[in-house]
């Protein structure tokens, strides 16, 4: 019942302030005639028109992703199963420090490896000997030569990962943190098997965050490296970094790639809203988008003037999710109506 009333209220209220407007035409006056109270009652507020300096240009979902090189796998360095997690998502770990506990055989495959190397360069000695006597062809030599260093390269790949792991007992490894950063995410569970160079975890080794996005097919061309982005209901700001020039078949859009400044609200794999702007035209103000109406004859803002308010036409060059950039007869001096703009138009009988 009251909202009937409050509803009531409000339609007398425009049908009473359209009868002060009697004698010229409401469609044809230039300035609706207000007073200060009348705007009150109305609900009308006002905000600044603003020289335009950029230009909303495209809207589109994106999904928050690590910079491009700042997410680094953590792999198992031999074929195990996975005894215990020593360290979970989230936590930020030291290069080094102690991830995971793997029990493996193949940890006995690095001493083994040495032994064979060793055995292969005596080997190759041996023979180089009896080539420089004469007692052995010099084929003989080149043979053992080449099993020396076929030998010296499976130590060297053996060497190169164990340095990610350390011995903590009797067949079992501790997998060690290649590097700095926080753990994103964890690939294998407790008691899974794992095969040599199978992504356990990975790590975010870096603050930078990047949004992927699918641009229109119908815009490229129109967005560049270098335009500016935001992504909606934050803080986080940023630049395009690429754009690619080709359609995917599936999406029939183009992949946008934008660089953003950190923002606590942000998570990787978040999906947002990006929006991506311009350079604005010269001329070019911006106005709170619900300050824009159409009336018939096409888009106008209500600008205050004295006594009252008066409806400028005016030609939208873009649309953003808050603001809207328009072309018109304004100046930075001027303000307009953003609330209570229905009113406005039918006390202008345009409704």
């Amino acid at each position: 019942m009251l909202v009937r009333i409050n509803a009531f209220a409000r339609v007398s209220a425009i049908l009473f302030f359209a009868t002060l407007l009697a004698g010229p035409s409401p469609a044809t006056a230039k300035l609706l005639p207000l007073s200060s109270q009348q705007v009150a009652r109305l609900g009308i507020r006002t905000a600044p028109v603003r020289p335009a300096v950029t230009q909303a240009v495209v809207s589109v979902l994106g999904r928050v992703t690590p910079a491009p090189g700042a997410r680094v796998p953590v792999s198992a360095p031999f074929a195990g199963t996975i005894k215990s997690l020593i360290r979970l998502e989230g936590e930020t770990v030291k290069q080094g420090d102690a991830l995971a506990v793997i029990t493996s055989a193949e940890m006995y495959r690095l001493s083994g490896q040495e032994a064979r190397y060793r055995s292969a360069q005596a080997a190759a000695t041996r023979a180089k000997t009896l080539v420089d006597e004469g007692i052995a062809p010099a084929s003989r030599a080149e043979e053992a030569n080449a099993l020396a260093a076929e030998a010296a390269g499976e130590l060297s790949a053996l060497r190169g990962s164990a340095a990610r792991a350390a011995r903590s007992g009797d067949g079992e490894y501790r997998l060690l943190a290649p590097a700095s950063g926080r753990i994103a995410s964890i690939a294998a569970a407790v008691g899974e098997t794992v095969a040599a160079m199978q992504p356990v975890m990975s790590l975010e080794t870096g603050n930078e965050i990047w949004v992927e996005g699918m641009l229109p097919a119908g815009m490229i061309g129109k967005v560049a490296p270098g335009d500016g982005v935001s992504v909606d209901g934050t803080d986080a700001t940023g630049t395009v970094a690429a754009v690619g020039s080709s359609i995917d078949a599936r999406t029939r859009s183009a992949l946008l790639r934008a660089r953003l400044t950190p923002s606590a609200r942000l998570v990787t794999g978040q999906t947002v809203r990006l929006s991506v702007t311009a350079r604005a035209d010269k001329g070019s103000f911006s106005v709170p988008r619900g300050a824009v109406s159409e009336l018939r004859t096409g888009p106008h803002v209500f600008v205050a003037r004295k006594g009252g308010f008066e409806a400028v036409p005016v030609k939208v060059t873009a649309r953003g999710v808050t603001d809207a950039t328009i072309v018109g007869a304004l100046s930075a001096r001027d303000t307009v109506a953003i609330t209570g703009v229905s009113e406005l138009k039918a006390l202008r009988g345009q409704e």
